[in-house]
C-alpha cells in the first residue's frame, strides 16, 4: 500500500486489550503494519463516564493506554457504523451504560452493544452531545468521524439490527433528505431527527447548529498539533466529574477540561512548567486565564462545559473577539 500511495493509511477495527493490539501497528518502533487503530476501550470507558457522571473511567483509560510507534496512532471515535459495542465493561458497568442510554431492549443488540446514534442516546441535550465531540476532537490521537454525525442525526430502531443507524444521509428536508430521489426509497429517520428538521442545508444557515460547532473544532483541532502528536499528561482537577488533559510538543502546551456532570465546577490546575509568565487562551469560547507563579491556573466549568486553552506569552496570545 505504501508503494501505490504514501498517503493512504490502514484503520484497524481491532477490538482487544491493549496489550495485545499494539501488536497489529507492526514494528515497535516505527509501525510498519496498521497505521491507526481504533481505541474501543477508550471508547466504551467514555460512555461509563457519561453515564455515571463521572469522569475517572476515561481517565483510567488514557493513563493505562499504551503510547503507539512513532508513525502510528490511535483512532478516537464515539460511534461508528456498527453497534456501540461495550464488551470490554464489566457485566455489571455495561448494565450501567444500557439503563442510561438504551432502556428499552429494542435498543440493545448481541446482549453486548447499543443500535442508537449519540443524540438519541443523550435525550438531544445539546450540551452533552458537544461535550462528547469536543472530547473526540482533543483526545490525543486521531478523530474518526460517522457520517450524519457532523449534524446530530438519530437513528430508526423500525430496521433490523445494525441497520438502524445506517440510514441515508439527511442532505436536505426535501423527499428522502435529498440523498436519492429513487424509488422505493431507502427507509429514513423520522420524527424528531428526521431530515424535516435535522439536515444539511438548515444547519449551514444556523451560526449555532452542530455542524457549525464541529467545523470548529476541526479548524481547532488543525491548529493544535500537540492533540495529535504531542505528549500528554491527565492532569488533577479536584473534581472527578472532570477530565483534564495536557498536551506537549516542541514548547506548545494545550490543555482540555470537560465536565461530565450537571452542575457548575469550579476548576484549579497545577500546570508543571508555566507560571505567570504565560497566560491561557480560551480557543473555543472568549476569556484569557492567568497563571499563577506557582503555575496553577483556576478557572470555572458550566454544567457538561468543555474548554481548550492554549498556553502562551501574553504579547502572543490570541485576542478576544471583543478585542477592538
Amino acid at each position: 500500500m505504501n508503494r501505490r500511495d504514501g498517503g493512504a493509511i490502514l484503520l484497524g477495527e481491532v477490538n482487544l486489550p491493549y496489550t495485545d493490539l499494539l501488536t497489529y501497528f507492526g514494528n515497535t518502533l516505527l509501525g510498519n503494519e496498521i497505521t491507526v487503530c481504533f481505541d474501543f476501550i477508550g471508547m466504551q470507558r467514555m460512555y461509563l463516564a457519561l453515564a455515571r457522571q463521572d469522569a475517572r473511567p476515561l481517565a483510567a483509560a488514557l493513563r493505562e493506554r499504551p503510547k503507539p510507534p512513532r508513525d502510528s496512532q490511535w483512532a478516537i471515535f464515539v460511534r461508528n457504523h456498527d453497534e456501540l459495542t461495550l464488551d470490554k465493561l464489566s457485566e455489571k458497568e455495561r448494565e450501567e451504560v444500557f439503563e442510561a442510554f438504551a432502556p428499552d431492549k429494542d435498543m440493545r443488540i448481541f446482549d453486548r452493544g447499543i443500535r442508537r446514534r449519540l443524540p438519541t442516546m443523550l435525550d438531544g441535550d445539546r450540551r452533552r452531545v458537544r461535550l462528547a465531540y469536543s472530547l473526540l476532537f482533543s483526545l490525543p490521537g486521531t478523530p474518526v468521524l460517522f457520517y450524519g454525525e457532523e449534524i446530530g442525526m438519530g437513528e430508526n430502531l423500525a430496521l433490523e439490527g445494525r441497520s438502524s443507524v445506517r440510514t441515508p444521509m439527511q442532505w436536505t428536508p426535501n423527499l428522502h433528505g435529498g440523498f436519492s430521489t429513487a424509488e422505493p426509497a431507502i427507509p429514513i429517520t423520522s420524527g424528531a431527527y428526521g431530515p424535516e428538521r435535522v439536515n444539511v442545508s438548515g444547519q449551514r444557515r444556523d451560526p449555532d447548529s452542530l455542524l457549525i460547532w464541529i467545523t470548529r473544532l476541526i479548524a481547532q483541532y488543525r491548529e493544535c498539533p500537540e492533540l495529535a502528536w504531542g505528549d500528554y499528561d491527565v492532569l488533577d482537577a479536584g473534581d472527578t466529574a472532570v477530565l483534564a488533559h495536557r498536551a506537549d510538543i516542541d514548547g506548545g502546551t494545550v490543555l482540555a477540561v470537560h465536565n461530565f456532570a450537571d452542575r457548575k465546577i469550579d476548576v484549579e490546575l497545577t500546570l508543571d512548567g508555566l507560571d505567570s509568565g504565560k497566560v491561557l487562551t480560551d480557543l473555543l469560547l472568549d476569556g484569557t486565564i492567568e497563571i499563577s507563579d506557582e503555575g496553577v491556573a483556576g478557572f470555572d466549568l458550566e454544567p457538561y462545559g468543555c474548554r481548550w486553552f492554549r498556553a502562551s506569552t501574553p504579547e502572543t496570545a490570541p485576542a478576544d473577539s471583543t478585542s477592538p
